[in-house]
């Protein structure tokens, strides 16, 4: 029977750990935390890694003080020292599952567009030192992060006709 006053909590614990952990150790602490939706990672050292859990409790103290003591109590990996957690209500999760993890992208097409400029004009603004760096380079050229290229955009000096040509 489920507490009404209880919520979901998603707790998520960095640790290191004495000795290197064998890479089947986040498999092996998935395993053993299953019922709690866990989710496991090792660092590149092997010396340490990340547990999420996901922990019906009264209040977000009460969760993690149980996602520590589980973690104490792992039958999968020993000697584990908290070095940092996070405690999320599970509806501020989903929130942030619902937004997108890297930034708005736009190609020379739509910095054309943004900037009322042909396509052509738009592949000479890298060449300008204020215009912002790319954030992605890929096989059909750079991508820019829309909101820098917008804020450059809004702030750009522009002057009508060609520009003079160099001698």
């Amino acid at each position: 029977m489920t507490n009404s006053n209880k919520r979901e909590w998603q707790i998520t614990i960095d640790f290191k750990t004495v000795e290197p952990m064998d890479e089947d150790a986040p498999f092996d602490l998935m395993e053993e935390y299953g019922e709690y939706g866990a989710s496991a990672a090792l660092d590149p050292d092997a010396k340490g890694g990340s547990l999420t859990l996901t922990i019906e409790s009264g209040n977000g103290f009460d969760a993690l003080s149980t996602a520590l003591v589980m973690m104490s109590e792992s039958e999968s990996v020993s000697g584990v020292e908290p070095v940092s957690f996070e405690v999320t209500d599970w509806s501020e999760v989903k929130k942030r599952n619902r937004e997108p993890l890297y930034p708005k992208v736009v190609g020379y097409a739509e910095i054309a567009r943004m900037t009322g400029v042909s396509r052509q004009r738009a592949y000479k603004f890298p060449e300008i030192d204020t215009f912002p760096k790319p954030v992605i380079e890929t096989s059909q050229g750079p991508l820019y992060s829309e909101s820098a290229v917008a804020a450059w955009a809004a702030t750009r000096e522009t002057k009508a006709g060609r520009p003079r040509m160099e001698a």
